[in-house]
């Protein structure tokens, strides 16, 4: 099972080693990005973090994060323990306001990438960011997304899935209902 703990621990292990790339995918629609904010929460203070989201208007909704003020693209945010930067995927523009040296990066929902096969949005943060680590998340797994199109910037896979949690959401993200 693809469950929550099997996730947790993936990350964790991520965490410690030398790799610098994660894919997360599964049925948990909102909840893979906040696993990754929760566990560099407790493991980090004063961490830096990139967060490259699909669009700065989505910031304020509390399924993205926690924020009700908009910050503007590569203003610092104080989230808990841990400062965060914001950027969109979707536009260029905002890439060149963040800081060029982070310890982490999450990138959510990477879905929209996937259909477009762009890979721009990765490939700046590996050939012109200094980044330590980078959390690649999905939002909705469709059959039709090729991750493998990201191949090149992870060798670790977590699924995390709401089975366990709750049964009749997992369906339904799966169009099983």
């Amino acid at each position: 099972m693809n469950g929550k703990q099997q996730a947790i621990d993936k990350i964790t292990e991520f965490l410690k080693s030398d790799e610098k790339g994660i894919l997360i995918t599964g049925t948990h629609q909102f909840k893979k990005h906040y696993l990754v904010m929760s566990l560099l929460e407790k493991y980090y203070k004063n961490a830096h973090i990139l967060f490259r989201i699909n669009g700065m208007s989505n910031i304020t909704i509390d399924s993205f994060t926690p924020l009700s003020k908009q910050p503007k693209a590569g203003e610092v945010v104080k989230l808990g323990n841990n400062y965060y930067e914001f950027d969109a995927f979707t536009s260029r523009g905002t890439w060149s306001k963040t800081s060029r040296i982070s310890d982490f990066a999450i990138v959510y929902p990477i879905d929209a990438m996937c259909r477009k096969n762009n890979i721009e949005p990765i490939q700046e943060l590996y050939n012109f960011k200094n980044i330590g680590k980078i959390f690649l998340c999905s939002w909705t797994d469709h059959d039709e997304d090729d991750y493998s199109i990201f191949s090149d910037y992870y060798k670790n896979h977590v699924i995390y899935d709401a089975e366990e949690e709750d049964m009749a959401y997992h369906n339904r993200v799966l169009g099983k209902e």
